[in-house]
């Protein structure tokens, strides 16, 4: 297994796994080369009565800590679309992967399923000349597919920020539009889409070497997440040797689904 960052001519992967537990409540696991990180949401039918967060592996020392934004999803409804969870919760306070996991935890809930099970494989992509901090329009051409229970489910062919194949979706921008696309689509496509773009993301992620960086200020991002925020970027300590490279070893993912967060 390669372990030196950045890492290129392979694929990433990234996986969620959502099980129902018991009538009220749901555990939702996510696992990628930076993160591992679990949300338990228990509600009485229609309402949040309490969430819980799990963090055995994050880039920086504070992430732990947006446990503590993430309460304000106590009393709120549950999402039948799981990217309505910006709705309910302010983004910028939350870990971004937490709050995208804890959208789709209450999606999963409001539509009663018992158990899913997301795999996004994508190619390393090519790092084009760029300025930084670095965008999906610095990335030259690479495939992405998700799979749903072992069921390929979505595919694309993507080159910088746009998606190129299939035909029915050549030419869609990976940022600009892209949430309002979305929301045209039904709930489970939209579904499906939003969590490849995220996964496309992180996994051109391994183009870099975090640890280069001693904190997250160092990294000189916008506050866009719980971590980044200026309360908490300075003391954001990185996690050293924290990355984790899957592409050989995927089942080796998730090793803590058959516990609540």
């Amino acid at each position: 297994m390669r372990t030196q960052y950045p890492l290129f001519g392979g694929r990433g992967h990234r996986q969620i796994d959502l099980k129902r537990w018991d009538e009220h409540t749901v555990v939702g696991w996510l696992e990628d080369d930076f993160h591992h990180f679990g949300v338990t949401v228990t509600h009485d039918g229609g309402v949040v009565t309490d969430v819980q967060m799990s963090s055995p592996r994050t880039p920086w020392a504070t992430c732990g800590g947006a446990a503590a934004p993430l309460k304000a999803l106590i009393g709120k409804p549950l999402i039948t679309r799981s990217s309505n969870v910006g709705q309910l919760i302010d983004m910028r306070l939350q870990c971004t992967h937490v709050y995208d996991l804890t959208g789709l935890v209450l999606a999963h809930a409001a539509h009663g399923r018992q158990h899913r099970r997301y795999h996004v494989i994508a190619s390393d992509r090519d790092l084009l000349p760029h300025e930084s901090p670095r965008t999906l329009a610095d990335f030259g051409p690479g495939r992405v597919e998700l799979y749903r229970d072992g069921e390929r489910v979505l595919w694309w062919e993507i080159d910088r920020d746009h998606i190129v194949a299939p035909a029915a979706v050549a030419g869609q921008s990976l940022q600009k539009g892209f949430r309002e696309w979305t929301e045209a689509m039904d709930e489970e496509q939209a579904e499906y889409a939003t969590i490849v773009r995220r996964a496309i993301l992180v996994i051109g992620g391994r183009s870099m070497n975090h640890d280069d960086f001693i904190n997250a200020a160092a990294m000189g991002m916008p506050a866009l997440c719980h971590s980044f925020q200026p309360a908490q970027s300075e003391r954001a300590w990185r996690h050293f040797g924290n990355n984790r490279n899957y592409e050989d070893t995927p089942e080796q993912m998730l090793r803590f689904a058959e516990h609540k967060a």
